[in-house]
């Protein structure tokens, strides 16, 4: 128990912010939970079609199922939550996280999902991922980081690949997409791999 709660700490401490060059992430809190949209994005088809959760796309997801998931995450051991900003504006714009932090094998996953689709395309995801990865390496001690991504979403791949993530394998037609399948496109990168971008 006290090595679960050293854990929880180093995940989550005091002050806890990750900064990139023009997004910054927080832990997730209550307040972010409760921003009206956070729900509006989870119940965007655009937005969740390529977030591997065939189960937001069918319907909208309710507010109860949103609530237990975030409790569930906010307190492990393994999984950090991150509420996204775009630093100019200091708008919330999305989440991103590092999940199922393996500390013995000292591996980890990352996702990101931009919420407001005013913001697509400006770089954020690029510069987030990034940043999360270089504290995932560097404060949290991991070597290996792996991260998937639909066969629809090459833009995502692309990031993931410009940040120095290497192709490792293909689960063809793995994931549920509307009425087919898609292929399921994991990567993985190690510290020495990582390429952060250029100022």
């Amino acid at each position: 128990m006290d090595r679960d709660l050293s854990r929880a700490a180093l995940l989550r401490p005091q002050g806890l912010r990750i900064a990139g060059r023009i997004t910054n992430a927080v832990p997730f809190t209550e307040r972010h939970l409760r921003n009206p949209a956070y729900l509006s994005w989870l119940h965007d088809r655009e937005v969740v079609r390529t977030i591997g959760r065939p189960d937001y796309v069918a319907a909208p997801v309710p507010l109860s199922v949103v609530e237990d998931y975030v409790a569930r995450i906010t307190v492990s051991d393994c999984d950090l939550f991150l509420a996204l900003y775009h630093t100019a504006d200091d708008h919330f714009v999305g989440t991103l996280k590092a999940g199922h932090i393996d500390w013995h094998q000292g591996t980890g996953d990352i996702g990101i999902m931009i919420g407001e689709k005013g913001y697509w395309g400006r770089g954020l995801a690029t510069d987030a991922i990034g940043a999360l990865a270089q504290h995932l390496y560097d404060v949290l001690g991991l070597r290996r980081l792996t991260a998937g991504s639909m066969g629809i979403n090459p833009a995502m791949v692309k990031v993931f690949e410009k940040l120095g993530f290497c192709r490792e394998g293909v689960l063809r037609k793995h994931l549920r997409h509307e009425e087919s399948f898609c292929d399921h496109i994991l990567l993985g990168c190690f510290r020495n791999e990582l390429r952060l971008p250029k100022s």
